[in-house]
């Protein structure tokens, strides 16, 4: 069986071509676990309708605690062997779980993640990623992760072994969700398979929670980075240095903000800034002497260092310009 949890808030104009498309797979074996997170519109009626429809249906009904949360709700009632996700304004290509249930079984993969389609108002492009299938075992699996920056840090694009969520659950009150939870299911992981196939539709709207820059948004993004680097930087100088650079890189996101926000929210800010600056100044030296990181890196500490919203805006000017004049595929972070 799988688990498909469907964590639900206000999206009622998308939530029945979700829901149809869920129920139209190809592969029956299912249960539906919608979880209504406290929605204020008419998304509870849509959710007990279909689950009066279809036997396969659950729905939960809660109050508003966030994507994390209800995801959590979802993942204390699963049975089935694996599970997916899928966003309540997205929807899937009708063969989506039958064929990465067939690579999962033919492989002995833990995870299978696919590419997807985005889907805008006026336009439908195929997402980056490689375009041939590839497996990864062992440690490789979290190297891959972090080394490929095209392939998707989401839940919604993967079918997972239900065994990884044991003792492992969605951080709450918190956006960037995924990118805190995926290197800790990778680590547990013993394979993982990649399929080019495009299996899922996901819906961009400028509105969302991961378009919206904002004070919370920005210290999020720094917790996930921040965290990830004290998970992962005692495995190995290879990991320690990349997890490095991607905290340095959550520090420049912030900075890029500061650059443009009020002087009452760089007031409330200011005591992540002085985080952040205590964080760079512990690595200032390391960073600067290494020739391994990128110049983007560099950029950021002395930023952070000197506290200078104009020297960074300077410096980043300066590094986009670098950039559109290199021909290779340099990483920097931003």
């Amino acid at each position: 069986m799988i688990s498909v949890i469907v964590p639900v808030y206000n999206v009622e104009r998308y939530l029945g071509k979700c829901l149809d498309s869920i129920l139209a797979q190809t592969y029956s074996d299912m249960e539906v676990l919608i979880v209504d997170d406290g929605s204020t519109d008419h998304c509870g009626e849509i959710c007990d309708r279909y689950a009066t429809q279809d036997h396969r249906i659950q729905v939960f009904h809660t109050v508003n605690h966030g994507l994390s949360a209800a995801r959590n709700v979802g993942l204390d009632h699963t049975h089935g062997e694996y599970i997916g996700f899928v966003d309540s304004d997205d929807w899937i290509e009708p063969d989506m779980y039958e064929k990465l249930l067939n690579i999962a079984k033919q492989t002995d993969a833990d995870i299978v993640t696919c590419r997807f389609y985005q889907e805008y108002k006026d336009k439908t492009e195929e997402s980056s990623g490689p375009l041939s299938m590839f497996t990864v075992e062992g440690n490789d699996i979290l190297r891959t992760y972090l080394l490929q920056h095209n392939i998707c840090q989401d839940s919604w694009n993967n079918l997972f072994k239900a065994d990884l969520f044991q003792a492992v659950r969605y951080p709450e009150g918190r956006s960037f969700e995924d990118y805190f939870i995926k290197p800790h299911l990778l680590q547990k992981a013993l394979k993982m398979v990649y399929t080019p196939d495009c299996l899922l539709h996901y819906r961009n709207r400028q509105n969302s929670l991961s378009k919206v820059h904002t004070l919370k948004s920005n210290v999020d993004y720094w917790q996930v980075y921040r965290e990830r680097f004290d998970y992962l930087s005692p495995i190995s100088e290879e990991y320690y240095r990349l997890s490095l650079t991607q905290a340095m890189g959550a520090i420049g996101r912030m900075w890029r903000w500061i650059g443009a926000c009020s002087k009452e929210e760089r007031r409330q800010a200011q005591v992540w800034l002085d985080e952040m600056q205590q964080f760079n100044n512990m690595h200032f030296k390391e960073i600067m002497k290494d020739p391994a990181y990128p110049r983007y890196t560099k950029f950021v500490c002395l930023c952070a260092k000197s506290k200078s919203s104009i020297l960074f805006r300077v410096l980043y000017t300066g590094n986009q310009i670098y950039r559109r004049h290199r021909s290779d595929n340099e990483e920097y972070y931003l």
